[in-house]
């Protein structure tokens, strides 16, 4: 069976697809069959950013709706071997609840893991996966904005009975810029009300792993991240 795993955020921009990516490559360089959801409805990006966008014909609704066969719309990632499968391009499709239960208990099946790349705030979407899956990743930045946001997606989760919660903060500054609401990491963590599973600090550049460029140490924790996931005893660092 699958530990599926909703990648989720309060507010856009706080680097949710990327941390997505990078964890999933981690899992699936250790051996792990990865499946990654977009569920961004409108805003596709994860098959340009996984350099799979010439393959990209066929994407969730198209699978949801029988207008084409699941494999057909699966796009594999050379390196890692993890799969995408797109999110439509129209935003505004939601699909029913038994078509995306389908989906999942299909993907529970097939992979260790599945990963949903779920789209800033918490719509119909989010509520109908927060159902299925089995924790959440909840992605913020330090900034009061994101953390406030970050809060009521915790909030929201609950509501719709997902109570496994793991909180990611990205782009930690060398130096935090301090305010009355947030003075350091802790607060953060307090804000969201989630256990911490990773702190990631900034870089100036982050995508896809590659092994003739590696900024250290962003793409350590990520990687670190996928090992915590996965049981092991991965140090937890605090750049900050």
């Amino acid at each position: 069976m699958a530990e599926k795993i909703m990648i989720v955020s309060g507010k856009g921009g706080v680097g949710k697809s990327t941390i997505c990516t990078g964890v999933a490559a981690g899992l699936a360089s250790r051996g792990g069959r990865v499946l990654i959801l977009e569920t961004d409805n409108g805003f596709r990006g994860l098959d340009i950013s996984l350099s799979v966008e010439d393959a990209a014909v066929y994407d969730l609704a198209d699978v949801l709706e029988s207008r084409c066969e699941i494999g057909d719309a699966l796009l594999r990632h050379n390196r890692y071997g993890m799969e995408l499968l797109c999110a439509p391009l129209d935003p505004s499709y939601v699909p029913r609840e038994e078509q995306l239960r389908t989906l999942v208990l299909w993907a529970d099946r097939n992979y260790d893991w599945l990963l949903t790349d779920c789209g800033a705030g918490f719509g119909p979407m989010e509520t109908m996966l927060a159902k299925m899956c089995d924790q959440a990743l909840i992605v913020t930045t330090p900034e009061p904005v994101a953390v406030r946001c970050g809060g009521r997606v915790s909030a929201l989760l609950h509501r719709a009975g997902l109570h496994q919660q793991r909180l990611v903060i990205n782009r930690v500054p060398k130096t935090l810029k301090k305010s009355k609401h947030v003075r350091d990491l802790d607060d953060v963590i307090d804000l969201v009300g989630a256990q911490l599973l990773g702190a990631i600090p900034e870089a100036e550049e982050l995508g896809m792993p590659s092994p003739d460029k590696l900024p250290f140490p962003a793409y350590a924790e990520l990687d670190r991240i996928a090992r915590r996931l996965m049981g092991e005893d991965a140090e937890l660092v605090l750049y900050h």
